[in-house]
């Protein structure tokens, strides 16, 4: 498993962030979204990952929320395909309490035989699901 930065991971994809200091999300050239997740919130299910969060947790970067929340609902609205970036990094307290995890220590890795789809957003609780090809 190749570590990349976190723009790489995106172009891997087909994906441009808007801007790397802010965003989570992107469109790839092929209409998909790039979700970036953190890997300690993947969790097993039905043969896949499922990636259960809320976005009320993520306080400090409302541009990156914004975007994200845009790209939710247009993968719940138009049931397009997720693709998979995922973020790891030791100080998982950090995130789970929402403080600013940009000047966190962190690798950035791709999941190629994954491909996803928004199974819940409700303005706040999202969940991701993720199925090999």
């Amino acid at each position: 498993m190749a570590t990349l930065s976190y723009t790489e991971a995106f172009r891997a994809f087909g994906a441009t962030l808007a801007n790397p200091q802010w965003a989570y999300s992107a469109l790839a050239k092929d209409g998909a979204l790039v979700f970036s997740c953190w890997a300690h919130k993947l969790k097993p299910h039905n043969g896949g990952l499922r990636y259960v969060d809320r976005l009320s947790r993520w306080r400090p970067n409302v541009a990156g929320k914004n975007l994200f929340t845009e790209h939710l609902l247009l993968g719940l609205n138009e049931q397009r395909e997720v693709r998979l970036v995922i973020a790891t990094t030791a100080e998982t307290d950090v995130v789970d309490r929402g403080i600013d995890a940009s000047k966190l220590p962190k690798r950035f890795h791709i999941r190629e035989d994954l491909v996803g789809k928004v199974t819940l957003f409700d303005g706040d609780n999202f969940e991701l699901e993720f199925r090999r090809r």
